[in-house]
């Protein structure tokens, strides 16, 4: 017991099924972009890179009624150095196609004089090879979402893990209403109260991910302000469990998960310029 305990205690993870608990969730889609090779840009540079992607993501991002939030993420351990990942929320799968097939015509919203519009294009990009790939659609679980509010910089680091649930079936004594109740317990007496992490999301399947053996995966994106609390977020989960759980309910929480399994995606470095 006490091994499955600190398992759960040092993760962040829940879950609760697709619109349901009175819940709306929405779409994540999360893309994939490669960087030029500065070598290969005339007269670039980082600073020209970073002013002209803020510049850029910041007008579309206001211009844009159907993307409710964004994150901007670059390599930092996880993948190729030029790999840029976008990970965008939707209301839905209809405005997500919309978005994505430039239904929303953002450009012209987004700099009016025609001019300026073609600086800010070209100079964005300058810093891109042709290349796209849709890596990942999931759904986002707003209910057990820990929104990032102020004190941090350009760049925080972000850390994307995945946990498993166990099928309903196995668990004795278990229900989905129990579950969503504890899970979102969890979020916001654990999670919302570390101050290590910035921000979370908790995503599961939609089209993306695979169950396997009847195991639900989740997957979290969890956001810091630094490596060392990256490396030490779990610091403050005791504390904040033994506030918030009793007993019996910590022992409720355990039994819906497989705590021998856990996976690490990427670690990466979050540009907050160009969120949304």
């Amino acid at each position: 017991m006490k091994k499955l305990l600190l398992m759960v205690i040092f993760t962040t993870m829940a879950f609760s099924q697709y619109n349901a608990d009175g819940e709306k969730n929405t779409v994540l889609t999360w893309s994939l972009y490669k960087w030029t090779p500065m070598s290969e840009v005339e007269d670039g540079s980082n600073a020209d890179r970073a002013a002209a992607v803020a510049e850029y993501n910041k007008k579309r991002n206001q211009a844009s009624k159907l993307l409710k939030s964004s994150m901007f993420l670059t390599h930092y351990w996880t993948g190729a150095v030029e790999d840029v990942h976008r990970l965008n929320e939707f209301k839905d799968m209809n405005e997500a196609t919309i978005y994505s097939g430039g239904g929303e015509n953002l450009n012209p919203k987004a700099w009016a004089d025609a001019d300026k519009r073609k600086a800010a294009v070209t100079a964005n990009g300058k810093y891109f090879d042709s290349y796209h790939e849709d890596l990942h659609i999931f759904e986002n679980h707003v209910a057990l979402e820990k929104k990032r509010t102020g004190g941090y910089g350009d760049w925080t680091y972000v850390a994307v893990t995945v946990s498993y649930l166990k099928p309903l079936g196995a668990v004795e004594g278990g229900s989905r209403e129990e579950r969503y109740k504890l899970m979102k317990k969890f979020q916001k007496e654990v999670i919302g109260k570390n101050p290590k992490i910035l921000s979370q999301r908790v995503l599961t399947h939609l089209w993306s991910g695979k169950i396997e053996n009847g195991l639900w995966p989740v997957v979290t994106v969890s956001e810091y302000n630094s490596m060392e609390d990256v490396d030490n977020a779990g610091d403050d989960n005791p504390a904040l469990w033994q506030k918030a759980f009793s007993e019996a309910e910590g022992a409720a929480y355990v039994k819906y998960w497989d705590n021998d399994r856990h996976e690490d995606l990427g670690l990466f470095m979050n540009f907050t310029p160009a969120n949304k």
